[in-house]
């Protein structure tokens, strides 16, 4: 039997290296119409009004106050905007923490001839616990925001940065010491998978690409082997879990 050792196989969304680079914050445009007059989270304290008439149309927020909220991972809300004339209004949420507003972390919330909306977003359920940076842009009715948008030049609307704390990833990991020498195999594999390690390895969970848990088995041992013939054919996250830490896997079932 052939041990793979999956030390660089994690996925990007819940271990991407904290990168150096910053998002754009100049030259981005915008005019002062359709502004933004009050932005609101649902149910929790970004709750920011800004009445008087927009002079600089790209403005950053502190992660205190009403200019930010608690937000937990996997959960729907329901954001409220009000802008100056009519809008269309896109959102970008740094779920991986790199700096970077990445077309996979947009979501357009408003495209409409109503001054006023409530739309529903998710956090995704593998967004990084922590600060996590959003954006919301606007833009005059009748154009467009698209998720590769966070950074072009418009010359209409407004566009502002928060910082949000997401919480509740149960996907999180700390990262387990090297002298483990944790493994699984085979993969990809079709009906058992070994998790092998130096140390008391106590459990190994099983989730969807997703962030869904799915299934989980007591191991308590060095060594033991998972059951997936039970689960169709596809990719998989399992996290092997010991005593002081724990570490994902991204695995293929046959």
């Amino acid at each position: 039997m052939k041990t793979i050792l999956l030390t660089g196989i994690f996925t990007a969304c819940l271990f991407h290296a904290q990168s150096t680079q910053s998002p754009c914050t100049s030259n981005l445009g915008g005019d002062v119409d359709p502004s933004f007059i009050e932005i609101r989270i649902n149910s929790t304290s970004l709750n920011h009004q800004t009445f008087a008439s927009q002079t600089v149309f790209y403005h950053e927020y502190p992660a205190s106050g009403n200019t930010t909220a608690t937000l937990t991972a996997g959960q729907s809300y329901q954001m409220y905007t009000s802008t100056s004339s009519e809008a269309v209004i896109g959102i970008w949420l740094d779920v991986n923490q790199n700096n970077v507003f990445e077309p996979q972390e947009y979501t357009q919330l408003v495209n409409s001839m109503s001054t006023q909306n409530t739309t529903s977003f998710t956090i995704p359920a593998t967004a990084a616990n922590g600060n996590t940076r959003m954006r919301i842009r606007s833009r005059a009715y009748g154009s467009s925001i698209g998720s590769n948008n966070a950074c072009t030049t418009f010359g209409s609307g407004e566009t502002r940065d928060y910082t949000v704390n997401i919480t509740g990833n149960q996907l999180a990991t700390k990262e387990i010491n090297p002298e483990s020498s944790l493994i699984v195999y085979p993969n990809p594999t079709a009906d058992f998978l070994y998790v092998e390690g130096k140390v008391v390895i106590l459990s190994a969970e099983i989730y969807t690409l997703e962030g869904r848990k799915i299934g989980s088995q007591m191991i308590n041992s060095t060594r033991a082997s998972v059951n997936l013939s039970g689960y169709a054919p596809g990719e998989y996250l399992v996290k092997a879990i010991t005593r002081s830490d724990s570490r994902m896997f991204k695995i293929s079932k046959k």
